[in-house]
C-alpha cells in the first residue's frame, strides 16, 4: 500500500478527499447495522463492544470517543454503529455528535442537526428538548444543533463540562464523535472529558505518517486509547487474514499512552461485501 494516500495534515483538503467524502455518503448509509447485515459484519463490532468493556472500569457512564487523523475514513459511521451495537445490549446508550464544523450523524439518522448541542450549550435549547430518540431501542442522540461560528469556543466551556457530567447520570454509556485530530484541535480538547477513545482508520485511505501525528497530539494531552478499529476491510476469509496482518495499523499503540496488542484491533468488513 502507498505510503502517499491522505492529504498532510497542514494543509487544506484536497479535492480527491471531497471527492471521496461523496463517494463515501452513499456506503456509509448502505454500512449502518440493521438486522440484515452480515453475520461477520455484526460479530466485528460485537467483538469490538467486548474489548471496550473490558478495557474500562465497570462504575459509572462510560464515555467513548470516536476519532481519526483525517477526514472520510469512517469515524461517524462507526461511532453510531458501536452505540447501536451497545444499545442491542439492553445499554442506555446516547450518542453526541461533536463534529460541530461537518456533522454528519444527523444525516445518517435522517434527522434534522437542530436542536443539538450546539444550541444547548448557546442557551436557545434547552437539553430534554435537544435529546432526541432513535428508531433503535435504547439509544438517543444530541445532534450538532447547527453549524456554529466558533465550536472550539464552545468545546472549551465551562458549559460542555457541565453538560457531560448531567448526562454521564442519565446514560450507561455515551459515544462522541469528533473532528478528525490532524484537521482541528476539538478532539484532544474534549478528551479530559472521555473515559478514551477509538481509533478509526480506513484500508487504502488512511496513511501512517498522518496516523502517527494524530496519535502524538493525542499522547500529548494524556488521552487513553483504547484501540483501532480497522474500517472496509475485504470480507472474512483467507484474503481478508491476509490483508488484515498487511495493513499494520494495529501496531501504532505502542508509546501512545498504553501497549496496544495486535488482537486488540478490530477490522470491520463493509457490509457491502
Amino acid at each position: 500500500m502507498s505510503k502517499k494516500t491522505v492529504k498532510n495534515s497542514s494543509r487544506p483538503a484536497t479535492k480527491t478527499t471531497e471527492a471521496l467524502e461523496k463517494t463515501l455518503k452513499v456506503e456509509d448509509k448502505n454500512s449502518i447495522l440493521s438486522k440484515n447485515s452480515p453475520f461477520s459484519f455484526k460479530e466485528a463490532y460485537n467483538k469490538l463492544r467486548t474489548n471496550i468493556i473490558f478495557s474500562i472500569p465497570s462504575d459509572g457512564c462510560k464515555i467513548v470517543g470516536v476519532t481519526s487523523a483525517e477526514r472520510a475514513e469512517g469515524k461517524s459511521t462507526n461511532a453510531l454503529n458501536m452505540a447501536i451495537n451497545f444499545a442491542e445490549s439492553n445499554a442506555k446508550v446516547l450518542l453526541i455528535d461533536c463534529d460541530l464544523r461537518k456533522p454528519k450523524i444527523g444525516r445518517l439518522l435522517d434527522m434534522k442537526p437542530s436542536p443539538g448541542i450546539a444550541s444547548v450549550l448557546v442557551g436557545v435549547h434547552n437539553i430534554k428538548k435537544a435529546i432526541r430518540k432513535t428508531k433503535y431501542e435504547n439509544l438517543s442522540v444530541l445532534l450538532s444543533g447547527g453549524i456554529h461560528p466558533n465550536p472550539t469556543e464552545l468545546l472549551i466551556s465551562a458549559k460542555f463540562e457541565a453538560l457531560i457530567k448531567e448526562l454521564s447520570s442519565d446514560f450507561d454509556y455515551i459515544f462522541v464523535d469528533t473532528p478528525p485530530v490532524n484537521v482541528v484541535a476539538d478532539a484532544s480538547i474534549i478528551s479530559k472529558h472521555l473515559t478514551g477513545y477509538v481509533f478509526v482508520v480506513r484500508q487504502g485511505v488512511s496513511e501512517r505518517d498522518s496516523v502517527k501525528n494524530a496519535l502524538e497530539q493525542l499522547s500529548f494531552v494524556n488521552a487513553k486509547i483504547f484501540g483501532f478499529l480497522l474500517n472496509s476491510v475485504p470480507s472474512a476469509g483467507k484474503s481478508y487474514r491476509k490483508k488484515y496482518k498487511r495493513y499494520g495499523y494495529y501496531s501504532y499503540g505502542y508509546g501512545y499512552g498504553r501497549s496496544i496488542k495486535n488482537e486488540e484491533a478490530v477490522a470491520v468488513s463493509s457490509s457491502k461485501s
